[in-house]
């Protein structure tokens, strides 16, 4: 099978007409890659060094929701970044909404990884894509060098979800309820026009997956090294809080004046923070600012 991934890549390659190492090069074109099951997943490729997989949030908005600087910039910084959309998401395959589940997608992450060559790397999880990152974690702690949580929790997550049954009724759900990630008064409307929608995962996600959510009583028996990063007015706050009681190796950093996209917020802290702990520079329950 490994075989029909790099056939499958090389493929792409020739349709765009790059090189590899260029597409790998340019962030906003996807590479792209075939699980062992077949499906598409579509994920951009920056730096070298230190291999990080990032998972976007969502669910129901595709990985442009990472493709900002707070995050590609680590490019710079020693790492080799990978941004995945999530099956169901952007230019990943479609899916149909029994498959989306945690378990797919934390397999899915698991299987992109082997594909890479990665035998061990760095996982970074944002808001939902932090739900996916602590299920691939319990599953395969011996995977990882660092675990980055971001605005995120080990659940339970008491949610209403929107009653969308198409993308653009999603979209306009989003819009109307984007101002509030965050406290300034620069609401980053250009990064929402970035954003492509998926109402399925979304429904999936919320409906059925979420309400199962609680990885609470795996927390203490996870020894990977963690980094929790949340902005102060964020509604997660406290749920990372108690994540840095509870996990065995975990750094809590605060970002003051900042609410649920901190590496959009305050970039240079949240980058000079993700930096200071892939190198080996950890200060427990830091605060920032």
């Amino acid at each position: 099978m490994l075989n029909q991934i790099d056939i499958h890549v090389n493929r792409f390659f020739k349709q765009e007409n790059l090189e590899p190492t260029e597409v790998s090069r340019r962030a906003n074109l996807p590479c792209a890659a075939r699980t062992l099951t077949g499906a598409r997943l579509a994920y951009t490729r920056e730096g070298t060094g230190q291999p990080l997989l990032c998972l976007h949030g969502g669910m129901g908005i595709d990985s442009a929701s990472l493709r900002v600087a707070g995050i590609r910039s680590l490019a710079a910084r020693g790492c080799d970044v990978v941004i995945v959309d999530h099956r169901g998401h952007g230019e990943s395959s479609a899916i149909m909404s029994a498959e989306c589940t945690h378990e797919t997608w934390a397999t899915d992450a698991f299987k992109l990884t082997r594909h890479l060559g990665w035998k061990k790397f760095a996982l970074l999880g944002h808001s939902y894509g932090g739900f996916i990152a602590l299920e691939y974690a319990v599953r395969w702690p011996h995977t990882l060098t660092h675990l980055i949580l971001v605005a995120t929790s080990a659940g339970p997550v008491r949610f209403v979800p929107a009653p969308c049954s198409r993308d653009d009724e999603l979209r306009q759900h989003f819009e109307k309820i984007w101002p509030a990630f965050f406290v300034g008064s620069n609401k980053h409307w250009e990064l929402f026009e970035s954003l492509r929608f998926s109402a399925a995962p979304y429904r999936a996600a919320f409906d059925r997956e979420l309400p199962n959510y609680d990885l609470r009583f795996r927390m203490r028996s996870l020894e990977v090294p963690a980094l929790l990063i949340v902005g102060s007015e964020d509604r997660y706050r406290r749920d990372m809080e108690w994540l840095a009681e509870e996990l065995p190796s975990a750094s809590l950093h605060i970002v003051e004046r900042v609410g649920h996209f901190p590496f959009v917020e305050a970039p240079e802290e949240f980058l000079d923070a993700v930096s200071r702990f892939i190198s080996g520079e950890r200060k427990e329950m830091h605060r920032g600012r």
